[in-house]
């Protein structure tokens, strides 16, 4: 039994050891490259694998100013902002809603709520090309149009998940903050909205 363990972690050891080289082997040839001049690149693979000669940042520099990285970074974390804060503020509602129906059975409800998570079976494949021919001919082929396509992209998996964690949070919180004279909106916002912080976590 011991030999047969030895042999058994003989094998995983290898098979970690090789599962190691096989990703961190391209890691090291990528910033090994980053780091070597254009005279220092050469078809001898003991020259590829050395270390530059004389470390250099002038890649670097290259690259940011081909692409623009600065404004393109910048461009990146506004879209991202005003999509996390409009996803969580747009979406939540839509779950909160639907999540509330389905309790009810509402037939309508359940309808929109069943069209909407079919968006998550549509491959973006098919919808790229149509996409930016749409967004062109409106006027929106901008960050505005980037902002609203990522809001309806994840739409379906966002309202699944809010309506789906609704259903956890018992009715009798809502029926106590009416009683108190609260109404629907202050309801939502003062007792549902801080309730589901783990999904705006998630989103």
């Amino acid at each position: 039994m011991m030999k047969e363990k030895q042999k058994t972690n003989r094998v995983l050891t290898i098979v970690l050891i090789l599962g190691t080289v096989t990703v961190f082997f391209p890691l090291y040839m990528a910033a090994i490259i980053a780091f070597k001049k254009p005279s220092e690149m050469t078809n001898d693979v003991a020259g590829a694998l050395s270390f530059p000669k004389q470390w250099s940042f002038e890649n670097f520099r290259q690259a940011m100013e081909v692409t623009d990285f600065w404004r393109s970074l910048g461009n990146s974390l506004l879209i991202t902002l005003v999509t996390i804060v409009l996803a969580i503020l747009i979406h939540s509602i839509a779950g909160y809603v639907i999540g509330r129906a389905w309790q009810e059975e509402k037939v309508s409800v359940l309808f929109i709520y069943l069209y909407i998570v079919s968006g998550m079976f549509v491959p973006f494949s098919i919808l790229m090309m149509p996409l930016v021919k749409q967004t062109a001919q409106m006027g929106i082929g901008n960050r505005f149009g980037v902002i609203v396509l990522y809001l309806v992209f994840y739409m379906p998996m966002n309202v699944l998940l809010y309506s789906g964690y609704l259903k956890n949070i018992p009715e009798a919180m809502e029926e106590a903050a009416n009683i108190d004279g609260a109404s629907t909106w202050t309801t939502y916002w003062r007792v549902i909205f801080p309730m589901m912080k783990p999904m705006h976590a998630t989103v």
